[in-house]
């Protein structure tokens, strides 16, 4: 009995009525459903309706009676494979989703859900046959090709991952998409030979494309195939001279074939040029030099791009303490101050800011009352280094404040000294306090372990023999330490003095006499010199 006509559903038999020649004016015809198909599209409906609702356990029931009744509607096995798949039923979901196959072959959808069975069991091989199918019946939906290629990848088979890429190739023509992709296949597969080819077909089917000839300059420069590379090197400046990149790229060919100076050429081009921004130059800057080349054998280079890139950084601040080291080292001492102190401003933590800081300012006497400043607030921040205590100490004893200096100073030998930074300054500056505040024994003990430290300084060694002869004490030891320094420097006039005048306290006033007049002659304008001149003389 006919109950009614409806379209065809998922249900139906999947058979296809022979069609003639197209008549556009003509009505589809009518298909007659008997009341079996509507009572089995009735099931299907109401298992959907409780799919689409979130009643999940209702629907799985719903399919299963629909199944029971009408084994043959495919999208009934369809619904519950996708069930039973949410729930991690994955050898049910993939029993139905075959039933489903099996039943319609051809439907995209049914496979899929295959497919995802298939994927959550790690059934790789199955997958692979799956996808293949699905593929050959829909040869004109891309991206299932990119779903079997990554497949293939995922399975270890590289090569089925290139010829997959090849047949959407065949279909689409060159694209640079796919052939980075092959590219990046043939090399994870170590067969870079054919990533190189992949890439030259794509410069080839693109001849203007920067990217591919960059590409192929950098495969063949990591193969020291250089030659070869400045040939794609030389396309893109060709084709595009006022790409800064280029000339940054043709300065690490250079670099590589050991022609420094074309190198450091290049880099000024590429420097010169404004559509390359400060802080790209200044990261640059770091990656391409070395330290010692930085600040040694290409310096006069490196430290002129410096002054570029900073006059064109929006930010500064943020490579404040890297322009300041390069202006430090150049002994631009004012200016790496400026720099240091902006790079405190961002971040005051960094304690060899702080030390670079309070050195170039001690070498910058206009800024004498910042120097001390700086020095008390990292001395506060960063009570363990030697640096700023020593900074003060200094400051002090300039200023005739031996127990401030003395406090400084015994603070950082408190601390210790980090392998010895400082620390033979350290005693040396504390014998000088000691003994101006007429601490004698502890002065002596202080320029002791300065020496024994440092040995050949040779301002300790006439300071401590001159103070020793003013306390007319240890003259012997004083002899022997400004012989010393009359040795090294034999043109010191203050050394000289420090010389005789000891001899002279020793009774020694022949020998003492030629060296006196000796360091008048290189001081006629000292008072000192020409009064112990004359009691030399007089003696």
């Amino acid at each position: 009995m006919v109950a009614a006509t409806v379209a065809a559903t998922g249900c139906g038999s999947g058979k296809k009525a022979a069609v003639g020649k197209a008549n556009p004016f003509e009505r589809p015809p009518i298909r007659e459903v008997t009341e079996e198909q509507l009572a089995e599209d009735g099931m299907l409906i109401d298992a959907l309706a409780l799919q689409e609702t979130e009643r999940a356990d209702e629907a799985l029931e719903a399919y299963a009676r629909t199944v029971e009744k009408h084994p043959g509607c495919g999208a009934a096995w369809y619904g519950m494979s996708q069930l039973l798949a949410q729930r991690g039923w994955t050898d049910s979901a993939e029993a139905c989703a075959r039933r489903a196959v099996a039943l319609k072959g051809d439907n995209v959808w049914y496979l899929l859900a295959l497919a995802m069975t298939q994927q959550m069991k790690g059934d790789s091989r199955g997958l692979l046959d799956t996808w293949e199918t699905i593929v050959r019946q829909n040869p004109e939906v891309l991206d299932y090709y990119y779903e079997l290629s990554n497949q293939y990848i995922a399975s270890g088979n590289l090569t089925k991952a290139v010829e997959v890429l090849n047949r959407v190739e065949k279909r689409i023509g060159v694209t640079e998409p796919i052939s980075m992709q092959k590219a990046k296949l043939w090399n994870a597969a170590g067969k870079p030979e054919k990533a190189m080819a992949e890439v030259e077909a794509l410069a080839k089917a693109v001849p203007g494309d920067k990217q591919s000839n960059a590409i192929l300059a950098e495969m063949n420069m990591q193969q020291k195939r250089y030659s070869k590379a400045k040939t794609y090197y030389d396309r893109i400046l060709e084709a595009d001279p006022d790409d800064p990149y280029i000339h940054i790229q043709l300065a690490e060919y250079y670099k590589a074939v050991g022609n420094a100076a074309e190198a450091d050429s290049e880099m000024v081009r590429a420097f010169d040029n404004p559509a390359l921004d400060g802080k790209s130059k200044l990261q640059l800057l770091g990656s391409f030099y070395s330290n010692e080349e930085f600040f040694g054998s290409r310096s006069a280079t490196t430290f002129r791009l410096m002054d570029k890139a900073m006059a064109d950084c929006a930010d500064s601040t943020e490579f404040a303490a890297f322009y300041g080291n390069v202006l430090f080292n150049q002994q631009r001492y004012p200016e790496a101050a400026r720099q240091m102190e902006l790079a405190l401003q961002r971040d005051s933590s960094m304690y060899e800011v702080w030390e670079l800081l309070l050195i170039s300012l001690s070498a910058t006497p206009e800024r004498e009352a910042d120097l001390g400043r700086y020095a008390r607030r990292a001395a506060a921040l960063f009570p363990v280094h030697t640096m700023p205590h020593f900074m003060l100490a200094q400051q002090a004893v300039l200023a005739e404040r031996y127990d401030e200096a003395l406090r400084e100073l015994e603070t950082a030998a408190r601390w210790g000294f980090s392998k010895g930074y400082l620390e033979a300054e350290t005693y040396g500056l504390m014998g000088e306090a000691y003994y101006r505040t007429g601490q004698y024994d502890k002065a002596w003990q202080a320029f002791d372990r300065c020496l024994a430290l440092r040995p050949d300084d040779m301002g300790t060694l006439n300071n401590y023999a001159y103070y020793l002869s003013e306390q007319n004490t240890q003259l012997e030891k004083a002899e022997r330490m400004s012989r010393r320094t009359i040795e090294a420097q034999p043109d010191n006039a203050n050394n000289l003095d420090t010389y005789a005048w000891i001899l002279h306290l020793l009774g020694r006033d022949r020998e003492a006499l030629p060296l006196m007049e000796k360091a008048v002659r290189l001081d006629p304008k000292s008072d000192t010199l020409r009064e112990h001149l004359e009691a030399i003389r007089n003696k």
